[in-house]
C-alpha cells in the first residue's frame, strides 16, 4: 500500500479556489499542439512564493514538476514552455520535498544564528 505524500514547507497544497486559475496558466503556457494539452492535469502542490508546481497528470498517472521561472524552447519554435521534470514515482517526489524542506530549515537556522 502506498503511503500518502507528505507536503512540507516550502511546498504547499494549492487552495481549491485557485486550482482553475493555475490550470488555466499552465494550459496557456503550453503551445496548442503540446501533448499535455489533451491530458487531465491537476496542479495540486506549489512551491511557496514561486511559480513552480507539481502537477498530477491523471491521463498518464505521472507527477510533473513545472517550473515557470526556468523556461525551455519548445521543439524548434520560438515558444518557451515551463521546464518540466517527470517523476518516476511518489518516492522521488517525497525525496525532493524532503530536500527542499531540510534546506529551508538550514537557512532558517543560519539566519537565526546571525541575529
Amino acid at each position: 500500500m502506498d503511503q500518502p505524500l507528505e507536503i512540507k514547507s516550502p511546498w504547499t497544497m494549492v487552495p481549491t479556489e485557485y486550482i482553475d486559475s493555475f490550470l488555466a496558466e499552465i494550459r496557456d503556457a503550453l503551445p496548442p499542439d503540446h501533448p499535455l494539452q489533451e491530458h487531465e492535469l491537476f496542479p495540486g502542490i506549489k512551491l511557496a512564493r514561486r511559480p513552480i508546481f507539481i502537477v498530477d497528470d491523471d491521463t498518464t498517472g505521472e507527477r510533473i514538476r513545472m517550473d515557470f521561472e526556468q523556461r525551455k524552447r519548445w521543439r524548434k519554435t520560438r515558444f518557451k514552455v515551463p521546464a518540466m521534470q517527470v517523476f518516476q514515482d511518489d518516492a522521488e517526489v517525497a525525496a525532493m520535498i524532503e530536500r527542499d524542506h531540510l534546506a529551508e530549515l538550514a537557512a532558517w537556522r543560519a539566519a537565526a544564528g546571525d541575529e
